[in-house]
Order: structure tokens, then sequence, then C-alpha cells
């Protein structure tokens, strides 16, 4: 009896040890998707797509997040972007990529590159081409541009130069004082 007591431990003790080794092993990116315009479906050129990560620590109030790194490119003419990942990630606090896309003159888009596909208003406006993520974007009137300004990420400025240039485009055609650059 005891013997199948501590195969039965043993074997639970493994199953916990696999589990955790399997989590602790992911292959972060790349991300690709392709930009279009909610209303004519056409490819939107020159959209900001910025990526960010940040390191998570746990803490008996919940996690800590605590920015570690972020990548931005532009959509080309085909309204596509890449952005390469963070590779190969061994029990690594690295979160996934949260993605920010914006252009002037369109509704902004804020998420984890996850929630792209599991939020519930999300995923049933985004299509998906294998792993790359069809992401309409909606047309503002310039009444709605003025109410969805959104500050800066707490991201250094050398790490969001092309968001930082497509804001201040937002803020100039709409009135406002433009951001001071790169600090």
């Amino acid at each position: 009896m005891k013997k199948i007591i501590l195969l039965a431990f043993i074997n639970f003790l493994g199953i916990i040890i696999f589990i955790g080794c399997a989590s602790a092993v992911r292959y972060d990116g790349p991300y690709e998707g392709r930009v279009i315009d909610a209303d004519t479906g056409q490819p939107i050129e020159g959209v900001v797509v910025l990526g960010v990560w940040n390191k998570e620590y746990p803490t008996p109030g919940g996690a800590v997040h605590e920015f570690y790194d972020a990548r931005e490119t532009v959509t080309d003419k085909n309204g596509e972007f890449s952005i390469p990942g963070m590779g190969l990630e061994i029990l690594s606090n690295v979160t996934p990529m949260d993605v920010l896309i914006f252009k002037t003159g369109y509704r902004y888009l804020e998420s984890t590159w996850r929630g792209l596909k599991v939020d519930i208003l999300l995923s049933k406006k985004i299509k998906w081409e294998g792993n790359k993520a069809i992401i309409p974007l909606k047309k503002l009137t310039m009444e709605e541009r003025k109410t969805q300004l959104f500050g800066k990420e707490n991201i250094p400025d050398e790490k969001q130069k092309l968001l930082i240039r497509e804001l201040n485009k937002e803020r100039i055609e709409i009135g406002l004082t433009p951001y001071q650059e790169f600090r």
C-alpha cells in the first residue's frame, strides 16, 4: 500500500514538474498583420504599430509590470506589418506583446496581442489569416477625434519615435499643441 501511495505521489509530482516546465518555455513572435479601413476594406498605409513588452513581478497584492522593451513599425502600401518578437523565452518574466495601433484620423487600437483573439469585442472585428491579424480601423469625424486622444505610454521616447510623430500630426490637425519630441 505504501508503494502504491509513493508511486502515485511520484507520478503526481512528475506531472506538476512537466506542466511547470512546459509553460516556462515559449517562443515569442513574430507578430504579423494587415490594417484595413473598417468601412472600405482597403489597406491603410503608414499606420504606426507599436509592440510593447513588460516584465511581470508577482507580489502579494497582484502582479506588478515594468517596461522591458518596445519595437515599432509602420504599415506598407498593402497595410501589412511585421514585428519580430523576443524569440525563445525560457523561464522568463517578460510578458507577451501588447500592441498599440494608430493612424491620424482613425480610432486607435490598444490591446494585448492575445486579446485580439480572445477579447469578446475585439474578436468579432478582427479576422485571422493563419497567424496574421486583419485589423480594421474606423475613420473618425473631427469631433470624434477630439474625444479619443490618449497620452504617450510610459515608454522611453526613443522607443516610440514613429508613434510620437503620428500623434503630433493628430494633435496639430485637431488644434492642440504637439508633444515635445525626444527628450
